[in-house]
């Protein structure tokens, strides 16, 4: 299956990225779902996974910098494997010093480095944003494409009408930072709106509320609603349905062929109230 690709950076990305949320055990359903999760995602589980990816077209996973992602990434690699990867930072509880952690993700040679959506969002509640620009120096410095991530579309306005120094940003289609477990479908059009109003690139997030929507509608929803220039990154969890990914490549890759579902060219029907200052 062939996936057309996204620039960021000097990087083609595919425009259909597979996530690793499930290899970190986070389901967004229950601590059972998240248990269930990390038994069955040992080392050789998560590098089958990332195999049948690579065999569907799929060039790129984005995972969390976890110690044992960066592990199994080496590993898959030392077996040939060549799929890249977008690291996200962890939880700010989960490291003492951002720039000694982000020195520990480099080592692994990272694609591009983005800085954890939820920590962002906080980072934003408390007025503290700015104090985020010198990690993102940090992945500048490391020879990383630079990232933001956020769960909240506001967030993302403010970080592009303030200039931050980054070459994409990660955006949930529903903001979880808001709402949390609540998928309230309107969430969708208020990220579109946003999604569309910035031209640089945007890897959507959350576009299956966690396995909570049907896979074709949600893709095609979202792939309506995105820029040409845009991504999806998408969890996909195989221990019930083993060949999920190929499906789910399958069905990206014939709805990308049809006329009208490549991306936004302005003629979408997202409600335009969302504007950037100055546009």
């Amino acid at each position: 299956m062939k996936i057309p690709t996204i620039s960021i950076a000097s990087h083609r990305i595919t425009r259909l990225i597979i996530g690793g949320n499930p290899y970190s055990g986070i389901s967004h359903h229950s601590a059972a779902a998240s248990e269930a999760m990390e038994d069955y995602y040992t080392t050789r589980q998560i590098m089958a996974d990332l195999r049948q990816a690579e065999e569907n077209g799929i060039n790129t996973v984005l995972a969390r910098a976890d110690r044992h992602i960066m592990r199994t990434l080496n590993e898959y690699w030392n077996a040939g494997g060549t799929i890249q990867w977008i690291a996200q930072t962890p939880k700010d509880t989960e490291y003492a010093n951002l720039n000694d952690y982000l020195q520990i993700i480099a080592r692994y040679k990272p694609t591009a480095i983005y800085h954890h959506g939820g920590t962002t969002d906080k980072l934003y509640a408390e007025g503290r944003l700015g104090s985020l620009r010198d990690g993102l120096k940090r992945i500048r410095d490391l020879g990383c494409a630079v990232g933001i991530g956020t769960h909240d579309p506001q967030v993302l306005k403010y970080c592009y009408t303030e200039g931050y120094d980054v070459d994409f940003y990660v955006c949930a289609l529903y903001n979880h930072t808001r709402h949390r477990e609540l998928y309230l479908p309107d969430d969708r059009y208020t990220a579109f709106a946003a999604i569309q109003a910035i031209p640089m690139p945007i890897i959507a997030i959350k576009v299956l509320a966690a396995g909570r929507n049907e896979p074709r509608d949600a893709f095609q929803l979202a792939l309506e609603n995105i820029k040409p220039t845009d991504a999806m990154a998408v969890g996909m969890y195989t221990r019930f349905q083993p060949d999920q990914i190929r499906q789910n490549a399958l069905t990206v890759g014939k709805l990308m062929s049809e006329p009208g579902v490549s991306g936004f060219e302005k003629k979408s029907s997202v409600p335009c109230y969302f504007e950037i200052e100055g546009s």
